[in-house]
Formats: C-alpha cells, sequence, structure tokens
C-alpha cells in the first residue's frame, strides 16, 4: 500500500508549498500550504456575468496541524487575514480550506 501522507502529500507540501501560520486555539503554527485565489463569475439566467467573486482556497497536509481543521480557525497569508467556512478533507492526507475574508 502506498504511504499517500508520508511520500506524496510531503513532496508535494514541499515543492509547491508556502509556509502559512494557522492560528488555533491557544495556538499559533506554520505549515506548508498551497493557496490560491481564483477570480471567478456569477452568472444569472436572464444575461450573462452579472458579478464576479473572488474564491480563496489554501490545500495542505493535514498532519502538520496539532488538531484537524475546522471552520472558524484563523489563517494569515501575504499580509491578510482569512477565516476557514469549509473543511474538505480528502481521506489521503490532504485537506481543502475554503477561506473567508476576515
Amino acid at each position: 500500500m502506498i504511504d499517500f501522507d508520508g511520500t506524496l502529500n510531503a513532496a508535494i507540501g514541499k515543492a509547491l508549498g508556502d509556509e502559512v501560520p494557522i492560528v488555533f486555539p491557544g495556538i499559533s503554527t506554520p505549515v506548508l500550504g498551497i493557496f490560491s485565489l481564483i477570480t471567478d463569475h456569477i452568472f444569472s439566467e436572464e444575461s450573462g456575468a452579472s458579478a464576479n467573486i473572488t474564491v480563496a482556497t489554501l490545500g495542505l497536509q493535514v498532519s502538520q496541524l496539532p488538531s484537524p481543521p475546522q471552520q472558524g480557525i484563523v489563517i494569515q497569508i501575504n499580509g491578510a487575514s482569512y477565516v476557514v467556512k469549509d473543511v474538505a478533507i480528502d481521506g489521503l492526507g490532504w485537506a481543502y480550506l475554503d477561506l473567508g475574508a476576515q
């Protein structure tokens, strides 16, 4: 069996990740994460794109954290603070955090 977390996830984090401080209650811990900030469009049925939205996401190796990620924790990236709105864990040791501006 392949150790996805120890081999694949660790390699992805080292190659593509940036150090990101994550604040848990009572502790701040730096992790390697892959941050993306994507601009997308909201479409209405009557017309084309009616608005633009910005979606912030952080992917990271869960085993770097002192406890599993959860909604409400604070993350600081490039001088901006984000709060975790949703957490999706892929079952292989990687998590995708949907972020909102704080």
